[in-house]
This record gives C-alpha cells, structure tokens and sequence, in this order.
C-alpha cells in the first residue's frame, strides 16, 4: 500500500523537483561549499574548547604551586583564569599573549579563591528504585 503511495507522489512531484533541483542546484552547491569553512571552524573552535577545558587546567595548575589561587577575568569578551601563588600571577588558562597588568587592569583581587572552594562536587539525590 505505501509503495503504490509513493510511486504516485514520484509520478506527481517528480518533474517539478526535477527542473527545480536543474535551476537552484548550482546555487545551492555554491553556497554550500562557501559556508563551510566557518562551520567547520566554529565546530572545531567548540571541541577544542571543551576538550582543553581552561578551568580545570587552572584549578590544577593553582594547586601545583605554594598558596594558589585563581581568579577569572574577561579580555575582548573571552574568559581566562590568571593563577596566583602568593598573591602574584604566574600564568593564565588559556594561554594569551595579554600581560598580567591588561588583564587584572579592573579584576578586584577580592574575587580570588582558592581551588578547594572552587572545586564543584555535587551530590544529587537518587531515585529510589522500585
């Protein structure tokens, strides 16, 4: 039964979607081809974000030096975490070519914390199974 359906949605629609498909299908290719490089490099900026993932890289770097913290700060609208040991910055997650004085140019130092407190580590009440 669906077979007999289809066949007559093919008989009906199929020259139509062939002489559309002869018109548009140049400039459909065309802009295809031409917006591909900015998603495939949106798509790749996103996995190598997350796959580097600045935050932990930070939390682990202020815990391998003596009296870290962290703080997160924002230069040209993306956010850096600049880590501290004993109150003096010692490197930035992810890595810019900003000084330490462009990016904690308006940061309140009172905004650091220690990497125990930033540590997420949250329980969340199971289901009871039934």
């Amino acid at each position: 039964m669906a077979a007999t359906n289809l066949a007559k949605l093919a008989l009906k629609y199929g020259p139509i979607v062939y002489t559309l498909a002869q018109k548009y299908g140049p400039h459909l290719v065309e802009q295809v081809l031409k917006n591909r490089e900015p998603a495939q490099r949106f798509v790749h900026d996103r996995t190598e974000r997350v796959r580097s993932n600045p935050r932990r890289r930070a939390l682990d770097h202020a815990e391998s030096v003596v009296e870290g913290s962290l703080q997160q700060v924002f230069h040209r609208g993306q956010p850096y975490w600049v880590v501290f040991s004993r109150g003096e910055p010692v490197g930035t997650h992810p890595h810019t070519d900003a000084s330490f004085d462009v990016l904690l140019m308006n940061a309140d130092p009172e905004r650091r914390v220690t990497p125990q407190e930033l540590r997420r580590t949250v329980t969340l009440p199971r289901r009871p199974r039934t």
